[in-house]
């Protein structure tokens, strides 16, 4: 059951889970059905813009067209740096939740509805946008699935990601419709060209507004965005869709839509897959879609009931289930009792394995399964799994990384706005200004201490008895970080000719047996 988690249990959670019945095990690791107040990180709500950017950004203005451009280029690269700092820190945040285990079974939900409802950043260049979905999914996981996707559909960041902030009457954009249909509620085949074209004259007037008092202009950059429905761009002529007709909005889309028989099908198969590794037969996928029906598409007992499921643990496929990039991370670091990698170096880390946090590669999100695998990411894993363990020696190892990007998304140096001369001032340079070349410098020895990772804490793992004797302690470390998965006598033989004929053994000899086991192809799918 462990496998419902984001990130893999120790040895003490194994323990009490086993010794509770299946339904009180899924109750206790779901958690509370109401989510806990949550504390959003710390600047990500403060305003898009500075004072100093707002002011700089009107001084353009005065300025000849060339150079106004180019300072204007410079004004975007110092905004785009500040937001990327901030959905750094964004995926810092939620890293830290994952790892939390009395949040772990809710975050990994999340994780899941930012796969299967996904907006990148990569287009939605608004860190309060994105925060603000992440936190809708964290509301309302556990609800009904009506609720949720009717949230979707209404939510700012998915309103500019599929463009449908854009739509109007006379002007229909298809592409939140289609995608509604095809990735969201239904899948392919089960819609037609006419359900997409007059579900998006339904969804007319669904956009996105920055509150402001009266008189006052637009700020978008200063003002946290809203769902706004505009009553002026609906489109009030009747409409068909699935066969009914009638004068729809967005909401009857989203009834009809979810009433379907083909939307119950859709959902818990992409479940079933997320958490246990495959896709259900016929006979199973029936009895999961009727389940879902009966609890009226509620998540958190449903979820209950798929992991009591017999199936669901099927040796059969007990290696079907590939850790994510994420899942990997985390797990890996509370299994080994050590803290997540600082947040820069955590994305930069997920996003070389293939899962950027906030930017997901397309609508569909990440295929997953054994695609998480191939030689790039395998290899990729294999090195960061000795960073973790062995430590990265100060940044000997980091090296080959862009140590200056890290450091600016760590807020451990800013990109500097233009500088703006008044053509009449002749004011001499200020003697006591520091240079951008020292502020580099200063930057790379305070990121050395904070991308650094130590070695992992071998004494919180393994008890002394256990350096005497090496047989028992492979067994500890297997049960572990294996979860008792059987290891082959070749690779037990392997483990014990590798260790050192000397008693007791090291830290470093003991680092390296960890190594081993988390550098197998079974701790990739365990």
């Amino acid at each position: 059951m462990l496998s419902t988690l984001p990130s893999s249990g120790t040895p003490d959670e194994i323990d009490q889970l086993a010794g509770m019945k299946p339904a009180d095990a899924a109750d206790h690791l779901l958690g509370p059905v109401k989510l806990g107040e949550t504390a959003p990180p710390s600047n990500v709500l403060k305003p898009g813009l500075t004072e100093q950017q707002r002011f700089l950004r009107k001084k353009l203005r005065l300025l000849p067209p060339q150079e106004g451009a180019a300072k204007g280029r410079e004004l975007i690269r110092a905004v785009k740096a500040e937001q990327d700092r901030r959905l750094t820190e964004i995926r810092g945040w939620w890293l830290d939740r994952m790892a939390q285990p009395a949040l772990a079974a809710r975050e990994k939900l999340v994780l899941f509805l930012h796969g299967h409802f996904a907006t990148s950043a990569e287009k939605v260049r608004n860190p309060v946008m994105l925060f603000q979905q992440n936190q809708l999914f964290r509301e309302k996981a556990y609800g009904r699935w009506h609720e949720l996707v009717l949230g979707v559909a209404k939510d700012p960041a998915m309103l500019l990601y599929l463009d449908g902030a854009k739509n109007r009457a006379g002007a229909p954009n298809e592409n939140f419709a289609r995608e509604l249909f095809e990735l969201f509620t239904l899948g392919v085949g089960n819609y037609t060209e006419q359900d997409i074209q007059e579900s998006a004259r339904a969804f007319a007037g669904w956009t996105v507004g920055w509150p402001r008092k009266p008189g006052e202009p637009e700020d978008q950059e200063n003002t946290s965005p809203v769902f706004m429905d505009r009553k002026n761009w609906h489109d009030t002529k009747s409409k068909k869709i699935f066969g009914q007709r009638g004068n729809f909005d967005g909401e009857d889309v989203v009834r009809i839509a979810l009433s379907q028989k083909a939307a119950p099908i859709w959902i818990t198969r992409k479940l079933w897959r997320f958490y246990a590794g495959w896709f259900p037969e016929e006979n199973l996928q029936a009895e999961l879609a009727d389940e879902w029906t009966r609890l009226d598409g509620e998540m958190r007992p449903y979820l209950r009931a798929m992991w009591t499921h017999p199936a669901f643990y099927d040796p059969q496929h007990a290696e079907d289930r590939v850790k994510s990039p994420t899942e990997w991370l985390v797990g890996l670091c509370r299994q080994l009792a050590c803290p997540l990698p600082a947040p820069a170096l955590a994305s930069t880390m997920l996003a070389e394995l293939g899962q950027k946090l906030l930017e997901p590669p397309n609508v569909k999100g990440w295929d997953g399964g054994i695609t998480w695998i191939n030689t790039s990411t395998l290899a990729r894993r294999y090195e960061y799994t000795s960073w973790i363990v062995a430590g990265t020696r100060g940044m000997q190892r980091l090296a080959g990384m862009d140590l200056g990007r890290l450091a600016i998304e760590s807020g451990l140096r800013d990109i500097p706005a233009p500088m703006i001369m008044d053509p009449s001032s002749s004011a001499p340079a200020d003697p006591t200004e520091v240079s951008q070349k020292d502020l580099k410098l200063q930057a790379a020895t305070k990121a050395r201490n904070l991308l650094a990772l130590s070695p992992a804490p071998v004494g919180k793992l393994v008890e002394s008895d256990d350096r005497r004797d090496p047989e028992k302690l492979i067994s500890t470390l297997s049960d572990r970080f294996l979860f008792g998965y059987p290891m082959p006598d070749g690779a037990r033989k392997r483990l014990l000719e590798s260790t050192s004929t000397r008693l007791p053994l090291t830290d470093a000899d003991i680092r390296k047996l960890i190594l081993v086991l988390l550098q197998s192809p079974a701790y990739q799918v365990t």
